[in-house]
Parts: structure tokens; C-alpha cells; sequence
């Protein structure tokens, strides 16, 4: 059973995001990566972290406003699934 929690909380810690990091006034920027194996599609993950935007924003009583977005699709043995958004809070 300890072995299962273990590489749960492994699998999960692979899928946490950069965070908001400022890149410029009021600009920022947050990338994520799925976890290793895990096939999940690059919108979901892109999904994920404007939601996490939307909540960075709110705590200000602000609006996420999208500059780019990319997100890219796994490739099996290649690449994981990864997002990288811009905003703004205004």
C-alpha cells in the first residue's frame, strides 16, 4: 500500500504547473507539464493552467486577460503534453 502512495504523489507532483511567474509589468507567464505517461491531451493541460490564471487574477479582483497560449499533444516515448500561457490581470 505504501508503494501506491508513493508513486502517486510521484505521478502527481509531475503534473504541477511553474506557477504564475512575472515576466514583465503585470505580465505573466505559467507552463505545465503532464506526468510521464500519463495521455492527456495538451488543451486539457492548457485548460488547467488558465483556470489557475483566472485564480491568480480573482485574488486581486481582477480578470485574466490572454495574451498566447501554445499547447502541444504527447508523443508516446517521445514528449509528455505541455502548455505555456501569457496574461495580464486587469
Amino acid at each position: 500500500m505504501k508503494k501506491y502512495l508513493i508513486l502517486a504523489a510521484v505521478v502527481l507532483a509531475g503534473c504541477a504547473s511553474s506557477g504564475p511567474v512575472q515576466i514583465g509589468q503585470n505580465t505573466y507567464m505559467i507552463s505545465k507539464r503532464s506526468a510521464g505517461g500519463l495521455a492527456v491531451p495538451g488543451a486539457t493541460v492548457k485548460t488547467d493552467i488558465i483556470a489557475e490564471a483566472n485564480t491568480f487574477c480573482a485574488k486581486s479582483a481582477k480578470e485574466t486577460e490572454l495574451i498566447s497560449s501554445d499547447a502541444k499533444n504527447a508523443i508516446p516515448f517521445v514528449r509528455t503534453s505541455s502548455a505555456e500561457i501569457t496574461f495580464r490581470c486587469v
